[in-house]
């Protein structure tokens, strides 16, 4: 009996050891941008975790690490009241408005009017506000904000937020974990995840997200937390609602306190001395803001003593203390030259309108997505038409509607087509509101499979462009990927613009693609919903591509971040003889399909132990090729720049992480002295 106790103990305090490892590297990689481990490294203690809590389910508790992406799905949300009411906030559009908003707070606590009131000025994310409610360090539940009164219970799909700790646990010397705290917070979808999931959700048939607010209010409603979890939310905390067991006297003591705790806050909030100091701000970032991956609509104006909010309260609708300045969305004016479709890689057909070239937003914009026909027939929208143009989420340009007023006859409805503009093929699917060409066969998506496949996170071969491509599957030597492995030197050299220079160049790319690692075959073939950091889980669980292509669908809903959608893609995927006779000729050619072995390089004494960032476009070689070997090296990457980060290697167009180096004193390197100190380029 003594001995199955002090098992049982030894085997809890393991567990408790794997979860404080977890936490530790959790806040590491997704609060403070600063990883410590490997992604495999940091998957082989989660998996040990995993199997123990198996093993011991008398063990499992609700902020163990592996409970953020619960079993099953919900059959509804339940309701929870606010403690204090999440209150919206009145908006302005001026500096005068600003003006106008600190002389009526002073007015209102009879404040001078040559007094300056400090504000805490921050960016306005645009996304959707929740609660995060903690009781003795330990997350309990959290709710949307709803009417501002109740809000509905999302914990479930809040748990898969890698940002948002199920265990606060200060940082910070004489700071401790309050006994009760609710946190105020927008959840929002990075501009990369919302495009990667447009374009997943098109190559499925589903309809697109309009901007990156709406995909992150989906995501969070979503009934199966598994499904949200692959979304990839983030979070920035913003304020400190109800507490216990702290005291507080000012907005920026709430947000170090946020910051000690292992909660994301926003770095770019800045403390201003008055209203004139935070309307510069406000105007710094109205210009700016196109540099961050993130969206923002605006700015918020805060008072920073909490004494003096308490003074001047509330109205039924938004707090006084308080005051939102809203950017103007940029708009133009331009011409549909003609409206084309595009025929993508799983063979969904998307309608494009070619432009009169517009300045927008910082770029020249000649095409604009249409997303699909039915949205073209809501809209009205015909060929030879001025419409207003407007960049969705700032990031893709889209039609917002039609000048008609200036119709003058000529314009043409445009017609949906009934057979694959490409292929010819007239057995087109709807589904949902996109047609699919059904012709496994048809050269668009042949291009499109191969241009994948021989992209830069894919296969990477070097001299394989989109116009090359296009004359190698006209022509008849290419019909799928697999065929790039028989190209020979006589196949390429007569070819437009193909020397022979390029032509034995581009065969010695191909035979030196054959030596990628299992991640990047993964990623190359195409799986629906399978990108490139699932290939690269993928190719850690398995090891080789047979073992894969074998594995059940219980087997891979068993792997760590993998869910039953993508493990039914993968599934359908390697059930099918055409693509099970594609990965025999892949391996026929010679292309490895095992996972390589780490490269054994010597550490560098000037890398070693040293945290980079890339920002940039960097001329000569991938960005991917440059991070893995600053971590062969012995060197970290992160994606933003710290106090922490001791080298920023800047490309052309660095943006703002140049300007934060700069002000943090962060030594910035060019693609020279980068060279120099890799010594391996």
């Amino acid at each position: 009996m003594d001995l199955r106790l002090n098992m049982t103990s030894s085997i809890k305090e393991k567990i408790n050891q794997l979860r404080s490892v977890i936490r530790h590297h959790d806040r590491k990689y997704y609060v403070e941008n600063n990883p410590e481990i490997t992604d495999y490294e940091y998957d082989i203690l989660v998996k040990e975790l995993q199997q123990l809590e198996q093993a011991h389910p008398e063990l499992i508790t609700p902020d163990s690490p592996t409970q953020r992406v619960g079993g099953e799905p919900l059959s509804q949300f339940t309701t929870i009241d606010h403690k204090i009411p999440m209150l919206s906030i009145d908006n302005t559009y001026s500096g005068e408005e600003l003006r106008e908003f600190d002389q009526r707070i002073k007015r209102m606590a009879d404040i001078d009017k040559q007094q300056d009131i400090e504000y805490v000025v921050e960016l306005k994310i645009d996304g959707i506000a929740i609660t995060l409610w903690y009781e003795n360090g330990l997350f309990m539940r959290g709710a949307t904000r709803g009417d501002g009164f109740k809000g509905d219970d999302v914990t479930a799909n809040l748990k898969t937020i890698h940002q948002i700790p199920l265990t606060l646990e200060s940082a910070g010397k004489g700071q401790h974990v309050p006994t009760v705290l609710e946190i105020r917070g927008e959840i929002y979808l990075p501009n990369k995840e919302f495009q990667k999931l447009n374009e997943e959700r098109v190559e499925s048939g589903e309809p697109q997200f309009a901007n990156p607010r709406n995909a992150a209010a989906g995501s969070l409603k979503l009934l199966d937390p598994r499904i949200t979890a692959r979304r990839h939310l983030h979070i920035f905390t913003y304020a400190i609602g109800h507490y216990e067991g702290i005291e507080l006297q000012t907005h920026t003591q709430c947000l170090n306190v946020l910051r000690g705790l292992g909660l994301p806050v926003n770095p770019y909030m800045q403390s201003c001395k008055n209203i004139e100091a935070a309307i510069e701000h406000c105007n710094t970032w109205d210009k700016r803001r196109s540099e961050l991956d993130y969206l923002v609509d605006g700015m918020v104006i805060k008072v920073n003593s909490l004494a003096l909010h308490n003074q001047l309260g509330a109205t039924s609708k938004s707090p006084r203390w308080v005051i939102s300045y809203k950017f103007q969305p940029e708009q133009a004016i331009t011409k549909i030259e003609e409206i084309v479709v595009q025929v993508g890689k799983t063979g969904a057909i998307t309608p494009v309108a070619n432009l009169t070239p517009v300045l927008l937003a910082g770029t020249t914009v000649s095409r604009a997505t249409l997303h699909n026909f039915d949205e073209i027939a809501r809209k009205d929208i015909r060929v030879g038409d001025h419409v207003v143009l407007q960049k969705a989420g700032e990031i893709i340009p889209q039609v917002v509607s039609v000048v008609k007023e200036k119709r003058d006859g000529t314009e043409a409805v445009f017609k949906e087509p009934t057979a694959c503009p490409e292929c010819n093929n007239s057995v087109l699917t709807k589904i949902g509101v996109y047609l699919r060409c059904n012709n496994s066969q048809c050269q668009a998506q042949i291009k499109r499979r191969i241009k994948y496949f021989a992209s830069r996170d894919a296969m990477d071969v070097e001299g394989l462009g989109p116009a090359l491509i296009e004359q190698l599957v006209d022509k008849g030597f290419l019909k799928g990927y697999a065929d790039l492995y028989r190209l020979t030197y006589d196949d390429l050299v007569g070819l437009e613009r193909m020397g022979e220079k390029s032509s034995a160049n581009l065969i010695q790319a191909i035979e030196e693609s054959k030596k990628r690692d299992l991640d990047r075959l993964i990623g190359a073939l195409g799986i629906n919903n399978v990108g490139t950091h699932t290939a690269e889980v993928l190719a850690n669980h398995f090891g080789d591509l047979d073992t894969l292509a074998n594995a059940t669908q219980e087997a891979l809903e068993r792997i760590h971040e993998i869910g039953p959608v993508v493990a039914g893609c993968i599934v359908e995927f390697f059930q099918d003889k055409h693509n099970r006779d594609i990965v025999e000729k892949l391996k026929a050619s010679g292309i490895n399909t095992q996972k390589l072995a780490a490269p054994a390089l010597a550490k560098n004494p000037n890398i070693s132990g040293k945290s980079f960032v890339i920002t940039g476009v960097l001329q000569k070689y991938p960005r991917k090729e440059a991070e893995t070997v600053i971590k062969g090296l012995g060197g970290r990457v992160l994606s933003s720049v710290s106090k922490k980060t001791d080298y920023l290697v800047a490309g052309e167009s660095p943006g703002s992480k140049a300007d934060k180096a700069r002000e943090l004193n962060v030594r910035i390197l060019d693609e020279e002295a980068f060279e120099k100190m890799m010594k391996i380029f």
